[in-house]
């Protein structure tokens, strides 16, 4: 059994113009591995006892103009569709297709049908998962893979190599982005310097969470918003289709970053913004993530 269904109603921590709901989405995905593969996710440990995490290496959020992230609201009835795959000891892959049509939940998903992205009213949500340990007391810049022995994946069912997550994110590793621009030239690039809030970066476990990464994003993509001369009304208006995020890396508490930005416009209706968070004392990449945009208007 690798498949699972909810239904749920969405209430006020769940959504907004902020992270939440990519973190509701993480919280379902923890769920699922700990259903299905018979281990408390909350309280995982290895082989040495010491806390393990089940930690958001790549996540991808693809919508439409009609159901996107910031879609949900108060009040709406959501009808999840999970289904995790295997990839082996120390990782994991889940999708969740979301949609308000009660008829979505008893239909299949089959990843032919998940990466066709095929009903504008869904939200199609990748969530790929390693198993990681501080590797060092008291700092999250080390982080090593290590596994709960509970974890038992071999029931998964494996996912066709032509849609492994592994290429997306190996592009964004060598490439700083997910998407082709081919021989183009970005339009505007600005650099804007964060440090790391204790006071809402971090998770439970004093890791900067992963949610945090797609608000620091987003912090930043405001500032690039007000150079392009754009006001904060359509800043909220914006229209995410598809959202792509590879987690390299992890800071502390009060650290300095910088996140690097370029935008792209494209033809009408159509642009896209490339994000690269890093760590501003040693240049170490903690994220990527591109976005595309359905703006409705030319950029």
């Amino acid at each position: 059994m690798s498949t699972l269904r909810r239904t749920v109603r969405v209430r006020p921590g769940m959504c907004g113009h902020n992270s939440l709901f990519a973190g509701q989405i993480g919280d379902w995905t923890w769920d699922a591995v700990a259903q299905v593969c018979g281990t408390d996710v909350l309280r995982a440990r290895d082989a040495s006892g010491a806390p393990t995490y089940l930690s958001f290496y790549y996540y991808r959020v693809h919508g439409s103009r009609r159901f996107h992230l910031r879609s949900p609201a108060f009040g709406d009835e959501l009808h999840v569709t999970t289904r995790l795959f295997g990839f082996g000891s120390e990782s994991v892959l889940t999708l969740h297709r979301i949609s308000r049509d009660p008829r979505s939940a008893a239909a299949p998903l089959a990843p032919e049908d998940f990466y066709a992205f095929g009903d504008p009213d869904s939200l199609y949500v990748e969530n790929f998962n390693r198993w990681v340990a501080r590797g060092a007391a008291g700092t999250n810049a080390s982080l090593v893979r290590s596994s709960p022995p509970d974890f038992t994946h071999a029931h998964l069912p494996a996912l066709p190599e032509k849609f492994s997550p592994r290429h997306a994110y190996g592009r964004a590793r060598t490439d700083l982005t997910f998407l082709d621009h081919g021989a183009a030239a970005p339009g505007t690039e600005l650099v804007v310097d964060y440090e790391v809030d204790p006071s809402r970066d971090l998770n439970g476990a004093g890791l900067l969470y992963f949610a945090s990464y797609f608000s620091i994003v987003d912090w930043a993509l405001l500032r690039l918003w007000r150079r392009l001369g754009r006001d904060d009304r359509s800043y909220l208006d914006r229209v995410v289709v598809d959202q792509q995020l590879c987690y390299l890396g992890n800071a502390d508490a009060g650290r300095p970053l910088a996140a690097s930005l370029r935008h792209w416009p494209g033809p009408e209706g159509e642009e896209a913004v490339d994000v690269v968070l890093r760590d501003r004392g040693t240049g170490r990449v903690l994220a990527v993530c591109s976005l595309r945009f359905d703006t409705g208007v030319s950029a």
